[in-house]
C-alpha cells in the first residue's frame, strides 16, 4: 500500500494486539511470532492468539506473522 515502515511487533507490542484483538481484527486463534529473542538468540517469543500466553520458541520452527506499522 505504498508503506515501507512495516516491521514485525515485540512481544510487548504483540500483546497489546492481543489485548485489543476484536478491535484490531485478522487475528486467526492462532500462534504468532514476535520479535523479540528468548534464549540467547536461538529462539524467539511467540503469542498465542486463543488464550493470550506467551512462550519462548525455536527460530526454525513455523508460525504466523503479523506485520505492524508504528501504533
Amino acid at each position: 500500500n505504498g508503506y515501507t515502515d512495516w516491521y514485525l511487533p515485540s512481544r510487548d507490542e504483540l500483546n497489546k494486539l492481543y489485548l485489543n484483538r476484536v478491535g484490531v481484527g485478522g487475528f486467526d486463534d492462532g500462534v504468532y511470532w514476535s520479535s523479540s529473542e528468548h534464549n540467547a538468540g536461538d529462539g524467539a517469543w511467540l503469542q498465542l492468539f486463543y488464550d493470550g500466553y506467551q512462550n519462548g520458541n525455536a527460530k526454525g520452527n513455523t508460525h504466523r506473522v503479523r506485520a505492524v506499522r508504528d501504533f
